[in-house]
């Protein structure tokens, strides 16, 4: 484990001059009183985000624009983005913080400190609900190792500034399940615990909503992402709407000539929803949408599913080149489809691609024949994308070198939660009331991580949401992930779909 003086100090340096600036103006604001998939060798070590937009010709919304470098290059480490423009709408007065690695940080020690902590005997104690077992196990192991680095390097930083503030994190595991989330949410609040990391999940949000907001408890969500629940409540969410991922979806599938679409999905809130806006996406682009295939959460077997899907497009479609086929489900329900969909003549014609759920998922690509379907039809996985600074880097190796396992973008929101959270606190104190507008007050000065973590009315994140596109590729004889596509967003500026240049034969 390294020591705090080599990378958890370049953590606390990166991020030291947004909570001062974050910290301070929060007196003015704020009211008184981890199925993980391996990570490749080193020669196929996927390519790292590439060079922000800006320096490249202006571009129309959803136009494509090559990367500079192709797909299957070595990383390339992409330049600082310049400190954000100010928000349209109703933020348009907020100025957005400045990234880490921009000219004007100058970071000066001890500005993030509260001169006057409210916590109660010094100490916060941080709730986490997260998915350790079942089905979302990957998703909340990695969520629970980024939870333990951010307390590692805030106690390190606080008591590197003579504060004797201490924060822990007491971790409850929701089996990925709804009802388990609530009995432990419950438990939780017994034991005096009023702000909480997580669910990670839509559903596990859902099933717990309504006591979080009859008992004073605030949820600060990683993962959980269904346009459902942006609501005005005691839940603030710090991953990109999956509106956002339909729209990434839909424009990816139309600008690479697919006219039709057919979607096959797990009949839940996360499917539901995510298929429902990639729908109206696509037909806002012109396309043909046909009714699909939808599967009850606990199926794992999809022979009859996947014959379906195929009775339907032989039946209703004429050019399998130009059909879309999204597959919206977790990655061992998708291993399923596609490895029966790989028996199925005419399957392969089509143009595949799935959710972030599977995204970089070992049960995609452990298995030959799933692998190799997915990259005959270079199949594109949508995922959360990466900022691109330095401080994403540096936060995304030290997690990596400890799960031996490509790291979802919601653990490193999840790194930033921490720090957003514990800071917040110390200044204001540990009501819920308080800190339902205390948060989004730093939030909206605060660029962690994962990037400008401002929130909009309804406690969502409103920036920052790129979407990044993974394909499997043959290399050698085996199988990686690849980045391929980005479609990227920054504030002030048009939607682009970065695509990698063709590769040469």
């Amino acid at each position: 484990m390294r020591s705090v003086g080599s990378s958890a100090r370049t953590v606390f340096f990166l991020m030291l001059f947004v909570f001062g600036l974050a910290i301070s103006s929060f007196a003015q604001d704020a009211p008184a009183a981890p199925d993980a998939a391996p990570a490749p060798a080193q020669p196929a070590k996927p390519a790292k985000q590439p060079a922000k937009a800006a320096a490249k010709p202006a571009a129309k919304p959803g136009e494509i624009m090559p990367l500079d470098q192709p797909a299957a290059a070595a990383d390339t480490a992409a330049p600082a983005p310049a400190a954000a423009p100010a928000p349209k709408g109703k933020a348009a007065a907020a100025q957005a913080p400045a990234a880490d690695g921009a000219a004007q940080i100058r970071p000066q020690k001890g500005m993030a400190v509260p001169a006057k902590s409210k916590l109660a005997g010094g100490k916060l104690i941080l709730g986490a609900l997260l998915p350790l077992t079942g089905p979302q196990a990957a998703q909340g192991q990695s969520s629970k190792v980024a939870l333990e680095l951010a307390v590692s390097d805030i106690n390190a930083y606080l008591a590197e500034n003579g504060s004797a503030e201490r924060v822990s994190v007491q971790v409850e595991d929701t089996a990925s399940s709804g009802a388990k989330a609530l009995e432990r949410l419950k438990a939780l609040a017994v034991s005096g615990v009023r702000v909480v990391i997580g669910p990670y999940s839509d559903n596990e949000v859902d099933a717990v909503l309504d006591f979080a907001n009859k008992n004073n408890i605030m949820l600060l969500s990683q993962g959980s992402a269904g346009p459902y629940l942006g609501k005005p409540d005691n839940l603030l969410r710090f991953s990109p709407a999956d509106a956002y991922q339909a729209e990434a979806l839909a424009v990816l599938a139309s600008q690479e000539g697919c006219t039709q679409l057919i979607a096959i999905w797990e009949g839940d809130m996360y499917g539901d929803e995510l298929i429902t806006h990639i729908k109206g996406q696509f037909a806002n682009q012109g396309g043909q949408v046909l009714a699909g295939t939808r599967f009850r959460p606990e199926v794992n077997q999809f022979v009859s599913y996947v014959a379906d899907l195929k009775a339907q497009i032989d039946k209703q479609v004429k050019d399998k080149s130009k059909l879309a086929v999204i597959v919206a489900a977790r990655g061992a329900q998708t291993a399923g489809i596609l490895r029966e969909a790989a028996k199925l003549a005419g399957l392969g014609d089509a143009k595949w691609y799935g959710g972030d759920d599977s995204s970089l998922r070992g049960s995609v690509i452990s298995d030959q024949a799933v692998a190799q379907f997915a990259a005959k039809v270079r199949m594109a996985f949508a995922r959360y994308g990466e900022t691109g600074t330095t401080l994403y880097s540096e936060v995304e190796k030290r997690l990596e070198e400890r799960l031996q396992a490509f790291v979802d973008t919601q653990a490193v929101v999840a790194y930033d939660i921490v720090w957003l959270a514990a800071f917040t606190a110390m200044a204001s104190g540990e009501d819920a009331s308080v800190l339902r507008k205390a948060i989004p007050a730093t939030a909206e000065r605060f660029y962690g991580a994962s990037g400008w973590l401002a929130l909009n009315e309804y406690g969502d994140r409103r920036e920052d949401y790129d979407f990044d596109f993974w394909t499997i590729r043959n290399i050698d004889g085996k199988f990686y992930w690849v980045k391929t596509a980005r479609y990227q967003f920054d504030p002030g500026s048009v939607k682009q779909l970065i695509i990698n240049a063709p590769e040469k034969e």
